[in-house]
C-alpha cells in the first residue's frame, strides 16, 4: 500500500511512501468501527496458522454475517477481535468478548481453518499486549502496527498485497 505525497511544483515528483510490512491502515466502511477499535477495553489477537491463504481467511470473515468490522479485523495471518466499553459490569463485558470470540472461531472452523495457538493472545486488557499498536488518523482510520508481526526475509510476497482488511 503506498501513500502519495503531495508535489510542489517545482522539482521533481516524489516517490510515494510504502508502509512497512507490518502496518496497515484500518479504513472501515462505518467511521463508528474506528472508534470501536480506539476505544476497547478487550483484546483478542488470533494467529491464523501459515499455510491458510489470506484470501480463504478474508472469504471466511465476509461470507459469516453475524460478524463485521466494528468488532474484528485481519491482516496477514492475524485476527484482532475487540471490545469497547459496551457494558456497565466488566464480568458482562468479558461475556460480551467472549461471545464475539465465539463468533469468529465458528467461522473459522466452518472454512476449516485452524490457529497457531503460540501466537495467540486471549483476553489482553491493553492493545500493547495484544501485540498491536494503534494510531488514530483523519477520516475515521486506524493505523494499525501488527508489533509480532514475523517477516520472512526470504519470502518476498509477503511484502506486497496481501492486507486483507475484514469488509462485511
Amino acid at each position: 500500500m503506498s501513500i502519495s505525497q503531495p508535489t510542489s511544483g517545482n522539482g521533481p515528483t516524489p516517490s510515494p511512501v510504502v508502509l512497512p510490512p507490518n502496518v496497515f491502515i484500518f479504513s472501515p466502511v462505518d467511521a463508528r468501527a474506528a472508534e470501536a477499535l480506539l476505544n476497547s477495553r478487550i483484546f483478542t489477537r488470533l494467529a491464523v496458522s501459515a499455510h491458510t491463504e489470506p484470501t480463504k481467511l478474508s472469504e471466511a470473515l465476509r461470507s459469516t454475517a453475524a460478524l463485521n468490522e466494528t468488532f474484528c479485523l485481519s491482516f496477514r495471518n492475524s485476527i484482532l477481535v475487540f471490545t469497547g466499553n459496551r457494558a456497565d459490569n466488566p464480568d458482562d463485558e468479558m461475556d460480551f468478548h467472549h461471545e464475539k470470540f465465539r463468533l469468529v472461531a465458528l467461522a473459522l472452523k466452518e472454512f476449516d481453518i485452524s490457529l497457531d495457538v503460540a501466537g495467540c493472545v486471549f483476553d489482553a486488557l491493553d492493545i500493547l499486549q495484544a501485540g498491536f499498536q494503534l494510531d488514530k488518523l483523519s477520516d475515521g482510520a486506524v493505523m494499525v502496527i501488527d508489533l509480532m508481526s514475523q517477516e520472512d526475509d526470504d519470502d518476498e510476497s509477503s511484502s506486497g498485497g496481501e492486507e486483507e482488511l475484514f469488509r462485511s
